[in-house]
């Protein structure tokens, strides 16, 4: 008896060898989100405004109004910024601003992964693979197509997403253990402050209808517990919806008006979005959701079907597919629409998606794992052949024709100043990690969420490390201002103040940063300046009077924008 113990205890430590232990993805989720989040400039579309105001509440030691390179700038309440701020302060002096800045987002991406796995652990307790589960969830949601490039961006969507997450663990709690209301309705309001804070009203309108739903659906729900926690979560969120659109109306009535009047109804009824941009397209976000929310989505409506007969009171299935389906309906009736206005539907796809994959048939994993280690691989191999070809001196590369091939998104001519050991290691790890999983068995559906979600991660990673040089040179603002500033150094007024002629979100406060300069005032306002900064399209004639000479212009390289930047000198 003692010797088949042990065998059988041996046989367990094999099978369990066979498949990603606890502290590989501990380690696959702490890499996954560092890499990409530091190490390069803040990128356009989103990164400079954001860091514009941050930079501002950085300097100037306030926390009120928002400020983009010296306007304000309402459209998003500053719980990121602050957050981001309190980063600056704290790695300011070891990491450049932005980096230490882009640590908010790890923050808020650890909180959101922590927090998916929390409430499958509340949806799958009675399963039988209920950590498996939990792993799988993970993966599906980190692995997520879209989720791996805002994961680590600075962008209020990351906050948005770790509120809502935080709202919906609360609602899992009050549903599956109702005796713990007083919990639920902390971390019902907690979430629910947290997502207003991050970007308005939007997602607190989600989250108050998929629970309206849920109770309607779910019989656990129907009792006192429940009020007392909605009373609980009304308690834990007034100070989030109180304290600073009180403090901004005080300040100014119109900023307040701005922002909630404007920014809030008048982007989601549209009256205000031919004025602010960002107008929704219809069916837009049917349209892109079955890729961006790769591989989840589709195996959350395979779930959504599955479910409709046996699961109707079920937690586990109504909750998450409350939030998805309102969450749909909303986006799609709203006057603005953007991508990531999706991110905080991607925790319930995980979620609803996750029992899906265990029902998958062994020769369909198979033949999936199979295709995606060698597609991963081959990805992989070609982000390694692309670094090795442009970092040759141009006439020495191996592979001319494709480092002309990479030329199509990438500047060719460039070459970093820097060895890259650093982000060598770090892609040679990423390798290593990748290689070690097809250890693990194709036919299990663990491993195929592992195998997706580190196969993703490592042509991300790899791209990430090795080609970050060139693609920052391509989205940085720095080099051209670093001309600019040149140019204007040869000038015959070198010390002289620059005006604007037209003003941009998105360069004007990188202007700010990289020239460590005030933002120039708009063209009217400036005063008797002798250079004038404008934004312009590319062949675009010139805009202002004959008066003023064109001293300069620049633009990033391979600009998909047709934007330039011209200095005009006044003579």
């Amino acid at each position: 008896m003692r010797f088949a113990f042990m065998l059988s205890r041996m046989t367990y430590a094999k099978i369990e060898n066979n498949f990603p232990s606890r502290m590989e993805w501990l380690a696959l989720i702490a890499i996954f989100l560092m890499v990409g989040t530091v190490g390069h400039d803040p990128w356009r579309n989103t990164e400079p405004y954001t860091f514009g105001i941050i930079d501002y509440f950085y300097a100037t030691h306030t926390w009120l109004v928002p400020v983009n390179a010296g306007l304000p700038f309402l459209e998003k309440p500053p719980l990121y910024f602050w957050t981001a701020t309190i980063f600056c302060r704290l790695f300011g002096s070891l990491l450049p601003l932005h980096d230490a800045a882009r640590l908010a987002s790890v923050l808020y991406m650890a909180l959101t992964t922590l927090f998916t796995w929390k409430i499958s652990q509340l949806f799958f307790i009675q399963h039988p693979d209920r950590r498996t589960l939990g792993w799988i969830s993970i993966a599906l949601l980190l692995g997520s197509v879209g989720l791996i490039r805002y994961a680590h961006e600075l962008a209020t969507d990351v906050s948005l997403l770790s509120g809502s997450t935080i709202a919906f663990y609360g609602m899992a709690l009050l549903a599956c253990r109702p005796e713990s209301w007083r919990q639920a309705g902390i971390w019902i309001g907690l979430g629910v402050g947290v997502a207003f804070m991050s970007k308005g009203l939007l997602v607190p309108g989600i989250l108050a209808i998929a629970g309206l739903a849920a109770w309607i659906t779910l019989p656990s729900l129907h009792t006192q517990k429940t009020i007392k926690a909605l009373a609980v979560s009304l308690i834990i969120a007034a100070p989030f919806f109180l304290v600073w659109p009180t403090l901004i109306y005080l300040h100014s009535p119109e900023m307040f008006m701005e922002w909630f009047w404007e920014n809030n109804i008048g982007r989601f009824v549209g009256f205000s979005v031919n004025r602010l941009s960002g107008a929704n397209q219809p069916f837009y976000f049917l349209r892109i959701v079955p890729w961006f929310a790769f591989p989840a989505f589709p195996l959350a409506c395979a779930a959504a079907v599955m479910g409709m007969r046996t699961e109707q009171r079920n937690p586990a299935y109504i909750l998450p597919l409350t939030i998805s389906v309102a969450g749909m309906a909303v986006l799609l009736i709203s006057a603005s629409g953007r991508e990531p206005y999706l991110l905080p539907l991607f925790p319930p796809f995980a979620l609803l998606a996750a029992p899906v994959m265990l029902r998958l048939p062994a020769r369909f994993l198979i033949g999936w794992n199979r295709a995606m280690i060698v597609i991963f691989t081959l990805g992989s191999a070609i982000v390694w052949l692309a670094w090795w070809n442009l970092k040759q001196p141009s006439g020495k590369r191996p592979l001319p024709w494709f480092a002309d091939f990479a030329g199509q998104w990438l500047p060719i001519g460039y070459l970093p100043a820097d060895s890259q050991q650093f982000a060598i290691a770090i892609a040679v790890i990423i390798a290593l990690l990748w290689i070690i999983s097809f250890r693990f068995p194709t036919r299990s559906s663990l491993s195929t969420a592992y195998i997706w979600f580190m196969g993703a991660f490592a042509v991300w990673g790899t791209i990430s490390t090795l080609l970050m040089p060139w693609i920052d040179e391509t989205r940085s603002y720095r080099h051209v201002f670093a001309q600019m500033r040149e140019a204007v150094h040869h000038s015959s007024h070198p010390h002289a103040y620059i005006g604007s002629y037209n003003y941009n979100e998105s360069v004007s406060p990188m202007f700010e940063y990289f020239t460590a300069t005030p933002p120039p005032a708009q063209y009217g306002e400036s005063g008797n300046c002798s250079f004038l900064f404008a934004i312009t399209e590319r062949n675009a004639p010139q805009p202002m009077g004959p008066q003023w000479h064109l001293l300069w212009k620049g633009t990033r390289p391979l600009d998909e924008k047709n934007e330039e930047l011209r200095l005009y000198e006044n003579l």
